[in-house]
């Protein structure tokens, strides 16, 4: 009975820890993105992934923000609080689309992966490596 009091003891403490540290851990960053679709299919690895996206965003109070893809600007809104757009856009791998403020501080991101219908990683072999003949 005594070995559980430690135990719950610190398991406790842990929680409150991580209730506390997600309070102060980014209290700037109300904004929310969505970036659909999340996936971009192309035939095999390595091709150029070509398609339209539509991008929703909103944050708590009006603001200057612009959109990246990666490090590259895609689009920018100037003292607004909400907005939605469709862009056209190429990826040859997974790519972050982050909307940042005019301080250039990333508010909230969202990742654009690029999946591969035949995978090189996963293709079965049609012989064995070895023979006797």
């Amino acid at each position: 009975m005594n070995f559980k009091w430690p135990y719950a003891l610190m398991v406790s403490v842990c929680l409150v820890a991580t209730k506390t540290s997600n309070v102060y851990a980014a209290p700037n960053s109300k904004a929310e993105l969505k970036v659909k679709p999340m996936i971009c299919m192309v035939k095999s690895i390595g091709q150029i992934c070509e398609m339209t996206i539509a991008i929703q965003w909103q944050t708590t109070t009006a603001q200057d923000v612009c959109l990246y893809q990666d490090t590259q600007q895609l689009k920018c809104w100037q003292d607004t609080q909400q907005a939605k757009a469709k862009l056209n856009i190429s990826l040859e791998q997974d790519m972050t689309f982050s909307l940042k403020n005019a301080r250039m501080e990333t508010l909230t991101s969202q990742k654009v992966k690029v999946n591969a219908a035949l995978s090189r990683k996963y293709r079965r072999k049609l012989k064995s490596d070895w023979s006797f003949f």
